[in-house]
């Protein structure tokens, strides 16, 4: 088994749970053609494993890169935008790792440990400008708590309107409908109090469940984004990718510090990328229209309708603008989108 000073020497060795019951941690070696595959890391078993007690991870400390990170509500395009900024091969993508999620079920977690698991999440990859991590939206909770153990951390936080969340939902089938009841489960034990509706929950459709969970990350977004951390969370809304798609990778590749110059932002947006899907791999418009002819229906839009005028009255008496502001710089005057 590999030793604690292989593993903090290796970025290759990445901690990927714990076990609160022994006090230890999980670390698990992937290779770089792992890491820079299409699936969550919380899916891949990897090569090997070690554990290593909490006392000895906490004192591990190994020179990280920029502090870097996509926070996002769900379905809006987050994995889109993670490979669209390391697509020139600049930093390496470490898409939902399960370490945060295990983190945050922790709901105080020692923040020592947490201190470290970052900085051993930061480690950067040999011939990259360091790594851009995209949690979950489960561990959504530790935002605040990431960006000060992390005082120089940037962050981007992608959300998108309702009606597009719930068509994404819809879209996924069961397993979509499942995710969003679980998203809101989730989000309501931090994101806001939902308490006068929780004896209603049994009785809301699959839809108005999901979008009671949205509702609740747009509250926790505007929450964290606060005076003193502001300057260093920028929000984009997810469609701004497909409709402002240069503008849109200039102004979070600038406003994460990671060099993108125009040339590579033009070869992002004509290759592969944007052409499949982030999560499958396969032929973007051939899986919309064949997701379009079974989700895409009438009395769906209906439904989503009555919905997003149910949630537009619940923000209005909580005086919630949804969703949240979008706040990253788009101007096509951006200095990344001049260069080269």
């Amino acid at each position: 088994m590999a030793s604690s000073e292989q593993i903090a020497a290796s970025p290759e060795w990445l901690p990927n749970r714990i076990d609160a019951r022994r006090r230890c941690v999980q670390f698990v070696r992937f290779t770089r053609a792992e890491l820079e595959d299409r699936d969550f890391l919380a899916n891949l078993k990897g090569q090997a494993e070690a554990w290593v007690p909490f006392a000895e991870v906490s004192t591990m400390r190994p020179a990280a890169g920029p502090a870097r990170f996509i926070f996002h509500s769900g379905f809006c395009r987050s994995t889109l935008l993670l490979q669209a900024l390391c697509g020139s091969g600049r930093a390496l993508g470490l898409n939902e790792p399960e370490i945060l999620n295990s983190l945050a079920r922790e709901g105080e977690p020692d923040e020592e440990l947490v201190a470290a698991i970052l900085a051993l999440l930061l480690r950067p990859h040999a011939g990259t400008d360091g790594v851009i991590v995209k949690p979950s939206n489960f561990p959504n909770r530790l935002i605040p708590l990431i960006m000060r153990l992390l005082p120089e951390a940037r962050a981007v936080i992608v959300t998108n309107g309702l009606a597009e969340f719930l068509q994404a939902v819809a879209r996924k089938g069961l397993l979509g409908r499942q995710w969003g009841r679980q998203a809101l489960l989730t989000a309501a034990t931090y994101a806001g109090d939902i308490t006068r509706l929780r004896g209603q929950l049994a009785g809301f459709t699959d839809l108005q469940v999901a979008a009671l969970g949205w509702l609740l990350m747009q509250n926790w977004f505007d929450r964290v984004h606060v005076p003193a951390v502001a300057p260093r969370l920028a929000v984009l809304h997810g469609e701004s990718l497909t409709t402002r798609g240069p503008a849109a990778l200039a102004g979070a590749a600038a406003h994460l510090g990671l060099t993108l110059p125009r040339r590579e932002i033009d070869a992002i947006l004509a290759g592969p990328v944007f052409a499949r899907d982030a999560k499958t791999g396969e032929d973007y418009a051939a899986l919309r229209a064949r997701q379009a002819a079974r989700a895409e229906v009438p009395v769906i839009a209906e439904e989503i309708a009555e919905v997003e005028a149910w949630i537009a009255a619940l923000a209005e008496a909580s005086g919630l603008t949804v969703p949240v502001a979008q706040t990253l710089d788009l101007a096509l005057e951006h200095e990344t989108l001049a260069a080269g």
